[in-house]
């Protein structure tokens, strides 16, 4: 389980995923509501909650198409968590730039189908909207102005229009920096280009203080000043980036404990343990160790009892053929080939 997962509600599952709606999430849904209630139009209100329905929906899709595309390049997903700008928790694909690029790039290009999807509903529907105002991700033209169904296609253009653009942005934890991780990989090798995403993850953060200093006013009449969200995403920036440099030396100090070079990539895990002795060992270190003996011990718990349904589903598929397996043993064994494979590579 992810430790997001600890700060989330279950919504179920769906289509096999265990669906989770996480604490962010509420946090932003309870703060949109009150400033609407701050304004004198009794109507923002009911535009927020428009909004967060539709913010619902469109991350939801957004990270379903994570797990189709993880799926289908031998990948699983055990859960989704919803955030307010994407989901919280990762899909497990193999550790190669191709399978890591295209199922990246899955989730930006479900927003991008919605929001070019609204683009000819809007023009039957009013021939002088602003599509060019509507771009604006801080301060959109006109948004909530006409009939409901018109602000719908507004507010469905907007924010994925924004969720695209934020999940692009060359750092992690979106889609983007993921992405141009698994571009430089082959380049440049696993570990720099983590070091360079992250590097750029904190140029980023950089250009939109400039930005957010830039475009402060002090006369704003809106209820959230524009530099707000910028210095926040910035923040997010700069702590994701250190996070993931992090996470590297953990996968370091792993190589070390147990003798897998893990900023080669996760295949070595199929190897036999060999663990290294570390001379007297701090109590983070010791933690650590701890923590990843026991994803090791679930890990291999897991695909013990995958591998020994294989003969079960292989048995049925001599009988009923690939098109009678369920979606479940299909991919059950897409996993295992791929397990399979990666250690035919060693």
């Amino acid at each position: 389980m992810y430790d997001s997962a600890a700060w989330s509600i279950s919504l179920g599952r769906w289509g096999g995923v265990q669906v989770r709606l996480h604490a962010l999430f509420l946090l932003f849904c309870v703060l949109t509501i009150y400033l609407g209630t701050l304004s004198a139009d009794p109507m923002l209100v009911w535009h927020g909650v428009m909004s967060l329905f539709i913010l619902f929906f469109s991350v939801l899709l957004h990270e379903l198409a994570h797990c189709y595309a993880a799926f289908r390049v031998g990948g699983h997903a055990e859960e989704i968590v919803i955030g307010p700008l994407g989901g919280l928790a990762p899909v497990a694909v193999p550790h190669e730039p191709r399978s890591e690029l295209i199922t990246a790039f899955a989730g930006p290009a479900v927003n991008a189908a919605i929001w070019l999807a609204t683009i000819p509903p809007l023009w039957m529907a009013t021939k002088d909207v602003n599509l060019i105002g509507l771009l604006n991700p801080l301060r959109p033209d006109e948004v909530v102005e006409g009939l409901p169904q018109v602000v719908f296609l507004k507010l469905t253009f907007w924010l994925n229009w924004i969720l695209l653009i934020v999940n692009l942005l060359p750092a992690f934890p979106f889609d983007g920096g993921r992405g141009l991780r698994a571009l430089l990989w082959p380049v440049l090798g696993y570990r720099p280009a983590i070091l360079l995403v992250a590097r750029l993850a904190t140029i980023s953060a950089v250009v939109m203080c400039v930005l957010a200093w830039a475009l402060h006013t002090p006369d704003e009449n809106w209820l959230v000043p524009v530099w707000f969200p910028l210095v926040l995403i910035a923040l997010f920036l700069v702590f994701s980036a250190k996070q993931e440099v992090a996470r590297l030396e953990q996968q370091e100090i792993g190589s070390e404990l147990f003798g897998y070079d893990f900023s080669q990539g996760y295949t070595s895990l199929e190897q036999e343990q060999r663990a290294t002795r570390v001379d007297e060992p701090g109590m983070l270190r010791r933690w650590l160790t701890k923590r990843r003996e026991q994803r090791e011990q679930a890990r291999q718990h897991r695909e013990a009892e995958e591998e020994s349904r294989v003969d079960e589903v292989l048995a049925r598929l001599h009988t009923v053929g690939m098109d009678g397996l369920s979606p479940k043993e299909r991919s059950l064994l897409n996993r295992v080939s791929a397990r399979y494979r990666n250690r035919t590579r060693q």
